[in-house]
């Protein structure tokens, strides 16, 4: 496959085309990313549990699940508090994570991440109308809000995006410097509405990614996770079309429940196809382990900086994202510099 036809696919619309003269990833480096990615769960999901502001020491975690007469006080903490929370990032990471690999699977461009694509700042928007206008943030009318506001956000980055006027730049690039400045007007925005309003605080822990909002969403972040992963790993290729409807509502489901999180949609979709490949399959499930592990730790972190309030996980994130998203507007700008020098 020749350059061209590669640039053209990414340009198009159409499925990722493999990279030119790339030898398909061995088993061996598969199998051991997706064993490494659950054991970064397991990981993040033991520290979830042991991190709070009620001290609960390695051997304490371990009575509660092994012995036959834990302490009371210990099972409440653990089962009834700090696992419903820990499940739920596990499931919001692994949604953001998944949502990125579909967009990046159908539109088959590295920096399609739910941020950078205008889903996740729509849904921001969309959240901050339903702040506005008063109505119960655990309502489905809620979630629709945000639903229709990353549509608007998607609408606005993939319109632009056809708009050819970078010339001499790849479509990676092109993506992102639209994505960021839609991303930035769409926040703007977002704290337009919210100075309308007068739930200043409720607006400030939505966007700046503190938790989840009191209540627990695992049930439905369950059901949509497995809805979703179900549906890609029966019919790969037969749902290709609606992987970005998939994209949409994972995103704005997350936005729903705990504000903005931003790069894992970006750094684990593309880290997955550095080591898996082009395969929708492994791409999912290697996209739910390091997408929830990674927030679940980035949580854990956040919790540990600002002891007993703790700290927004977003910038714990930035910490990986901002140097790993350099790396990749330098390989992509690179990339785009020998596809012009070939052509003459």
């Amino acid at each position: 496959m020749s350059e061209q036809e590669i640039h053209v696919g990414e340009c198009g619309g159409g499925t990722i085309a493999g990279e030119p003269n790339a030898a398909p990833p061995r088993p061996q480096r598969i199998v051991l990313t997706l064993v490494t990615g659950f054991a970064l769960l397991i990981l993040g999901l033991f520290l979830s549990l042991i991190t709070g502001i009620f001290p609960i020491s390695y051997a304490e975690i371990l009575e509660v699940f092994f012995s036959s007469n834990p302490n009371p006080t210990f099972v409440e903490v653990v089962y009834h508090i700090r696992m419903p929370f820990a499940l739920d990032m596990l499931l919001l990471g692994g949604c953001l994570a998944v949502s990125g690999t579909l967009l990046q699977l159908r539109t088959a461009n590295r920096f399609a991440s739910p941020t950078l694509t205008g889903l996740m700042p729509g849904a921001m928007v969309g959240l901050c109308v339903v702040l506005l206008l008063g109505m119960d943030m655990d309502s489905f009318g809620s979630m629709a809000l945000c639903i229709a506001g990353a549509v608007f956000g998607g609408f606005i980055v993939f319109t632009l995006n056809k708009i050819r006027f970078i010339r001499g730049r790849s479509a990676g690039i092109h993506l992102f410097m639209i994505g960021f400045i839609i991303d930035v007007v769409l926040r703007s925005a977002s704290g337009v509405i919210m100075l309308l309003g007068e739930n200043q605080q409720e607006w400030a822990i939505s966007q700046g990614g503190w938790g989840i909002r009191e209540g627990s969403f695992t049930f439905w972040l369950a059901v949509l996770t497995i809805l979703v992963a179900g549906s890609v790993f029966a019919f790969p290729k037969q749902l290709s079309p609606l992987y970005i409807p998939f994209a949409i509502v994972l995103t704005a489901v997350t936005v729903w429940a705990c504000g903005t999180i931003g790069y894992i949609g970006l750094i684990v979709p593309y880290f997955m196809r550095c080591m898996i490949g082009n395969r929708p399959r492994l791409l999912i499930l290697g996209s739910v382990f390091w997408g929830g592990g990674l927030l679940m730790l980035a949580k854990v972190i956040s919790a540990k900086i600002n002891e007993p309030v703790g700290f927004p996980v977003t910038p714990v994130l930035a910490c990986i994202g901002i140097p790993f998203l350099i790396f990749m507007v330098w390989i992509e700008w690179k990339r785009s510099s020998l596809l012009e020098s070939s052509r003459f």
